[in-house]
């Protein structure tokens, strides 16, 4: 059996991580070929930021030396289609700009007798607006007629999947997501972290990662900001990554609420020689998403394994990272998430609770398992005619 997978590697950003860690771990179990994309976004859709020089990728050797994918060249897509000498060629799918370009290569995989099977990250668009969900759909249901099976992360990703594209006649896998722990760690004390990061080691830090998208409930966490500051005056918010979205919106809540005074933003790349530092100065990481977010979220990764308290909301895969109720809330829910993370943040052993819960799920959430999963799915794809 060959596979080749499509992918991104580099630099790591959106699904990019999930797929490396998926890459090396497979490569103790089975010999194949990658398809990297060399560009996955238009300039103009880029948030900046890049990999560290210093980390090197997979393993150049199963690199496919013929064909990288760019968005900005057709020829590439095509070659793509020609090129990939696997059996079995198994696709990332995580956006409409990737799926257009799918669009060119899976028919042609197909016309090849290939077996295809998609890796499913986001069922529906991170973006609401109808226009952008519609033509994802369109996009989508064009792609999906020529696949023979879809791996997705959780049951209610595979409910969700089911319901919008009627695929029940094609198995449905779930296999969830590895951790993903930082390439490149500093190793710094709580105390040392904030001294970087020019925090007092008074402050009881809550710390809200990654890119902003609207679906990040950052508006939300404000809202309970205003009532967490009035029952935690030491509190301290914690706001680091790039804005995708305007960020005037938040900013207006900020002043309004009279909160400036509570936050610590850094609204910027985090690159991957940084992303230890503000989880080890942080006392309680909180992801308040809401809809449309319907995956595992890779922040959500980061801090199980570096073994921080976790608050999440209900909603997609996040309810896996965290083992206590007490730290998950309804989505939405300003008053219940202010309530919750007062408590916490009050309650030593509490806090020392879902560090351990943290560092438990941390011990069975592995990209080994994750591995062989993937490798019995594509034993199960051999059978499929």
């Amino acid at each position: 059996m060959k596979v080749t997978l499509i992918a991104p590697l580099f630099p790591l950003k959106s699904i990019s991580p999930y797929c490396y860690y998926l890459v090396q771990a497979l490569l103790k179990y089975l010999n194949f070929e990658c398809i990297v994309f060399s560009r996955t976004t238009f300039d103009f859709l880029y948030h900046g930021g890049s990999i560290d020089s210093t980390i090197s990728a997979p393993n150049p050797g199963n690199i496919n030396p013929q064909v990288r994918i760019n968005m900005y060249n057709p020829v590439s897509w095509i070659k793509a289609g020609l090129y990939a000498s696997g059996d079995i060629v198994h696709l990332q799918h995580w956006k409409s700009a990737t799926t257009f370009i799918y669009c060119f290569i899976v028919p042609i995989l197909k016309i090849r007798g290939k077996k295809i099977i998609f890796s499913i990250h986001n069922i529906t668009p991170h973006s609401p607006e109808r226009y952008i969900v519609l033509f994802d759909a369109f996009l989508n249901r064009f792609v999906f007629q020529f696949a023979d099976g879809f791996i997705v992360h959780n049951q209610r990703n595979k409910k969700r999947f089911e319901e919008l594209y009627n695929v029940k006649h094609r198995p449905i896998f779930v296999i969830g997501v590895g951790l993903h722990t930082p390439l490149i760690t500093n190793n710094l004390t709580r105390k040392k972290a904030r001294e970087r990061l020019k925090i007092s080691k008074e402050k009881k830090v809550l710390l809200n990662f990654g890119y902003i998208w609207r679906y990040k409930g950052v508006e939300v966490l404000l809202y309970a900001l205003d009532h967490i500051a009035k029952k935690v005056p030491d509190v301290l918010l914690v706001i680091a990554g790039t804005a995708t979205t305007d960020w005037n919106k938040y900013e207006d809540i900020i002043q309004q609420k009279h909160l400036a005074g509570y936050i610590h933003k850094h609204l910027h790349y985090i690159p991957e020689s940084e992303v230890d530092i503000y989880f080890s100065a942080a006392d309680l990481v909180v992801l308040p998403y809401i809809p449309p977010f319907d995956t595992h979220g890779g922040v959500g990764a980061l801090a199980v394994a570096l073994h921080k308290p976790l608050l999440v909301s209900d909603i997609g895969g996040l309810p896996e990272y965290v083992r206590d109720k007490r730290a998950i809330v309804r989505p939405g829910d300003a008053n219940e998430l202010a309530q919750k993370i007062i408590k916490i943040l009050k309650d030593k052993k509490l806090l020392a609770s879902l560090a351990k819960g943290s560092k438990a799920i941390a011990k069975e959430i592995t990209w080994d398992g994750i591995a062989k999963e993937t490798l019995q799915v594509y034993e199960k794809m051999k059978t499929i005619t």
